[in-house]
């Protein structure tokens, strides 16, 4: 499952599907660790802004939560929909093919 980001300035903007289904959560989660442990971002803004969240997607957020927590990272969740300033990096998944 790709997901897009881009590194602006010491932010790590990540979009993350508000429609994840469970088979999905797992790697969604896993890339945006990956993401925050390779940038060591100052804040990491993640973009849900394609209508409500399923519970998978929820979850996604609350994983990502815990881990900024424990990192001493800024985390914020915006609702609407990501303007670049820099291309966006579209990246897939570990253990998936293609990008």
């Amino acid at each position: 499952m790709p997901l897009q980001h881009a590194y602006e300035g010491r932010i790590l903007a990540v979009i993350v599907p508000s429609d994840l289904d469970v088979a999905s959560r797992a790697a969604a989660a896993l890339h945006v660790q990956g993401l925050v442990l390779a940038y060591r971002p100052r804040g990491v803004r993640l973009h849900m802004a394609s209508g409500p969240a399923s519970d998978a997607s929820l979850s996604v957020v609350a994983r990502v939560r815990r881990l900024c927590d424990g990192l001493d990272i800024a985390l914020t969740l915006v609702d609407r929909p990501w303007t670049p300033r820099t291309a966006p990096v579209q990246t897939a998944a570990p253990g998936t093919v293609g990008a």
